[in-house]
């Protein structure tokens, strides 16, 4: 198994020359990281605002609330659905770019010459190769972790580890299904990564961890060197699976 160095230095040989194509390919998950850096900064600030409650103020808010029919609760309801589900859906989407930008950097960390386009590679979790599969395998892996996190956070926290290759799995599985063959189990795929990640969960952590410099400095740019790291981490990401996938045999 290679070191945590081993590994960041094959990227770092892979984007030798190509930072300019490894910039394009991660260019819309390191925008989406710049502008949560930028909300996370503007929400500290105005968190400083005094927003303490007056009983006058108190006092109001109860005699309005006297006066609230069934029928504003049930729009009011309606209105708090349709916000829950909007936000759903660009979860979805902001996660279906991560993941296709995660399987076009394994793809490139497995055949180094390989060209890059940054448009659709990113946006390759979209196809119909993947597209609704992968949102059913995000929804499936959600509802595990969190049911296990529902006993302790702590089995929540080592079950999202054991998981946190299957979406990599799912692509190669569905790679190596026969053209019209049915779509690989949701269930394979997290059994897999199971598989993968036994006994090296904390390395796992402690690559993560090791990125907390760079994102620190990253922060006091204010996400700019997001441009930089993200690709550097993905691209680390994508060969750990691959190393893992090496020195891991499957079994059935």
């Amino acid at each position: 198994m290679q070191t945590r160095a081993e590994l960041k230095t094959q990227i770092k040989q892979l984007f030798k020359g190509r930072w300019r194509s490894a910039i394009g390919l991660c260019i819309v998950v390191s925008l989406l990281s710049i502008f949560q850096i930028l909300a996370d900064y503007s929400e500290q600030r105005s968190s400083g605002t005094d927003l303490s409650v007056t009983p006058d103020v108190t006092g109001n808010v109860t005699q309005a609330l006297s006066h609230v029919s069934i029928a504003d609760l049930t729009l009011a309801g309606g209105v708090l659905s349709g916000i829950l589900l909007v936000q759903l859906v660009i979860g979805l989407v902001i996660a279906l770019f991560k993941i296709g930008t995660s399987y076009s950097m394994l793809d490139w960390v497995r055949n180094p010459q390989r060209a890059i386009h940054p448009v659709s590679d990113a946006t390759v979790a979209f196809t119909r190769q993947y597209g609704w599969s992968v949102i059913g395998l995000i929804i499936y892996r959600t509802v595990l972790i969190i049911l296990w996190g529902c006993l302790l956070i702590v089995p929540g926290i080592i079950k999202a580890y054991a998981y946190s290759q299957a979406y990599y799995v799912y692509k190669d599985m569905v790679a190596a299904t026969p053209q019209g063959g049915p779509k690989p189990r949701f269930r394979d795929a997290i059994t897999r990564s199971r598989q993968l990640m036994r006994g090296h969960k904390w390395q796992l952590f402690v690559l993560q961890l090791s990125f907390i410099g760079w994102a620190l400095l990253s922060i006091l740019t204010a996400g700019i060197g997001q441009l930089w790291l993200v690709p550097y981490t993905y691209g680390t990401y994508a060969a750990y699976y691959d190393e893992l996938t090496r020195v891991t045999p499957a079994t059935v």
